[in-house]
């Protein structure tokens, strides 16, 4: 089974080094920004499956706010912490036996 690994983020108290947004950037809409910007993420997901290593962000909702494809575990690791500073405490094992990973994480965040 493919490395699959979690972490839960503590309510944030400043504005993120790195906004997600759904939509088409302003250079391709000549310069006119109709994105909406994604919520902010509570629990990051990685994912290692054979077309490369996925970092997910999920919200209280269990809503997919963003991802982002890393050729390694470890590039995955360094682009959450950059996005999330000082909030990434540690990363924990998925079980295999879990199908939803995002219904699975936010229910260990639920009883932190």
């Amino acid at each position: 089974m493919n490395t699959r690994l979690f972490t839960i983020l503590p309510e944030r108290t400043q504005s993120p080094s790195v906004k997600h947004y759904k939509g088409v950037p302003p250079e391709l809409t000549d310069g006119e920004d109709t994105r909406k910007e994604m919520p902010s993420a509570l629990l990051l997901v990685i994912d290692n499956k054979p077309d490369g290593v996925f970092l997910y962000r999920f919200d209280a909702k269990g809503e997919c706010v963003g991802d982002t494809w890393h050729m390694s575990i470890e590039d995955a690791k360094h682009q959450a912490t950059y996005e999330y500073e000082g909030l990434v405490t540690n990363w924990q094992d998925v079980p295999d036996a879990i199908e939803d990973v995002a219904e699975y994480g936010l229910a260990r965040a639920r009883t932190m």
